[in-house]
């Protein structure tokens, strides 16, 4: 019995190995690209209110 268990968790956690995660690492890229330029953005216009 614990050894069929095993072979099933073994089984599940390589199950992910093969996935494709191109977009999800181009989307938080775009999003992490859109937070700096928004910061950005806020910093200027505080140095310009100064």
């Amino acid at each position: 019995m614990s050894n069929n268990k095993k072979k099933k968790d073994t089984v599940n956690e390589n199950h992910h190995d093969g996935m494709n995660l191109k977009g999800t690492f181009l989307m938080v890229m775009t999003l992490g690209v859109i937070m700096v330029i928004s910061w950005f953005g806020a910093f200027m216009l505080f140095m310009e209110r100064m």
